[in-house]
């Protein structure tokens, strides 16, 4: 008998289900004792049957991207969509594992399995228990026929919330459901990601819209990794009409101002993509953290940072013409840091943003400019001559750091936040000193990027590298959550955002011609 875990993965396998969760349960605050909870109820489904296990992990994750999608209690969702099937613990692994052969005998003993995890989870997770009983009644010959009685005395509001939350649930069950291969959705086979879709909407009808809604935002995603890349034939054809867009530079030479576009470019697209905890193009986090405040800041930083190449690509054609040492601490590189960190204000009224991508890139531009102007060093090289430019500022520079990260606290409303005046002599030193008094968990992390060698952001550049994602807000997301898996809960979400615009900015920067956005 072939098990039901062999399935087109549609999430990527590099980066585990549990970790995943973890992420999840660490940016919604859930606290050990739920933790552990849902652990006890889905360790006996692990130990009958591990598709069943990991079924009930991803249809957890993807109710909760969902609820996000919708403005909706993610944590309801994770919930419910993690628990939702407990009570196949009691159904017998044959029947669990069949993918043919069904008998009216199964279909009874698998209906069973609502009412058994609703059993289950009351007393603990009461409206999750309420959630779980809607997940079959939206199909065709729906189950169980007739909803027990609510568990407590709720409003109207909650009735009609639960059944919603229900119907959410359901999409989420089916659409994990079909990228399983077996004969309940036609021959068994693999369904490729466009006939899933299509079944998605055959069995949602009255969904079709949300649904669609849902694709559109990569929410769910017709790509399969199994599947070889969708579209590719398609791109191949207007490779002409890419080719005729660049202009008539020698983009095999790094130039000021197509280095200022590939930063305006990054910093605009990292907003876009769906990161938990962070302004995307669906939500505004705050007031003070609009989307539009994020594209105004990121088209603002431009001018500074050409002015940056410029002088730094002066003094390393006047190194090479005239043999001499290098002098950094002359050149005042953190000058444009203020530069920037002013001009981000420019347009808009609010926005408390930019401060962290212009800290990082500072030191990465001047490293290409100074290193790598035929680009032939790879991210990881240009991230170790970042650290070493750091070491080779001046008392000017920490002083023109100092006064932009006072106008960034003052821009972000943080009036309490002190900037340190230790005796330094250079950027370096200073982000030492800082990582040595260090208390809040994103100030280390934020300091130790650039004591010990852009750790965080080096990880992201990789994984965005390596991702076989098709577009870039998935491959965004995914290299976002995998590095904070490994990250403390605490450490703020801008950090991480601020390290992905820039490694953005590192994989277009390698590459110009690179189609990042297909």
């Amino acid at each position: 008998m072939e098990k039901t875990n062999s399935f087109a993965e549609y999430l990527d396998p590099s980066f585990s289900l549990e970790d995943r969760l973890r992420v999840a349960f660490d940016e919604l605050g859930i606290g050990n004792a739920d933790r552990e909870a849902i652990m006890t109820f889905l360790n006996p489904l692990k130990i009958k049957d591990e598709a069943t296990y990991r079924h009930s992990l991803r249809v957890g994750l993807v109710a909760r991207k969902m609820a996000r999608f919708m403005h909706m209690d993610e944590k309801a969702l994770l919930y419910a969509g993690l628990l939702h099937d407990v009570g196949k613990c009691l159904i017998s692994r044959d029947v669990l594992q069949k993918t043919e052969g069904w008998t009216e005998k199964d279909s009874r003993e698998m209906k069973a399995h609502v009412l058994n995890s609703f059993k289950f989870l009351q007393g603990k997770f009461d409206f999750s228990a309420e959630v779980v009983l809607w997940h079959h009644r939206f199909q065709a010959k729906g189950y169980p026929r007739k909803i027990p009685s609510h568990l407590h005395e709720y409003g109207e509001g909650t009735k009609v919330l639960i059944a919603t939350y229900g119907r959410i649930l359901a999409m989420a069950d089916v659409y994990d459901a079909l990228h399983r291969i077996n004969e309940k959705f036609g021959e068994k086979r693999a369904l490729t990601g466009e006939e899933i879709k299509e079944k998605m909407i055959q069995f949602n009808i009255d969904q079709k819209g949300l649904i669609n809604q849902l694709y559109d935002a990569n929410v769910l995603t017709a790509y399969l990794f199994d599947e070889s890349e969708h579209g590719q034939k398609e791109l191949d054809e207007h490779d002409q009409l890419y080719l005729e867009a660049w202009p008539e530079v020698p983009l095999e030479i790094r130039n000021p101002s197509e280095t200022a576009r590939l930063i305006m470019l990054s910093a605009a697209l990292e907003p876009l993509s769906d990161k938990s905890g962070c302004t995307t193009r669906h939500r505004n986090i705050t007031k003070d953290q609009k989307l539009e405040y994020f594209i105004t800041g990121a088209i603002n930083l431009g001018q500074a940072f050409e002015k940056l190449s410029n002088d730094v690509l002066d003094e390393s054609t006047e190194i090479l013409r005239s043999n001499r040492a290098l002098n950094l601490g002359f050149l005042n590189i953190y000058r444009y840091a203020l530069r920037a960190q002013k001009d981000s204000k420019r347009n808009r009224r609010g926005g408390r943003v930019n401060q962290g991508i212009i800290e990082l890139l500072v030191p990465i531009v001047t490293a290409q400019f100074l290193y790598d102007c035929l680009r032939q060093k790879s991210g990881e090289e240009i991230l170790e001559k970042a650290t070493f430019v750091l070491g080779q500022t001046g008392a000017n520079d920490v002083q023109n750091l100092r006064e932009m990260k006072r106008f960034a606290y003052d821009l972000s409303g943080y009036y309490d936040r002190v900037v340190n005046d230790w005796p330094v002599e250079n950027v370096y030193s200073y982000y030492q000193a800082e990582l040595e008094h260090s208390e809040r968990a994103t100030s280390v992390a934020h300091n130790n990027e650039f004591v010990n060698g852009f750790p965080t952001v080096l990880k992201i550049y990789q994984a965005l590298q390596e991702s076989s994602l098709p577009d870039l807000s998935s491959k965004i997301e995914e290299a976002y959550d995998k590095v904070k898996s490994g990250m403390a809960p605490e450490v703020a979400s801008g950090f991480l955002a601020d390290c992905v615009a820039v490694a953005i900015y590192l994989v277009l920067s390698q590459n110009p011609k690179i189609k990042l956005v297909i």
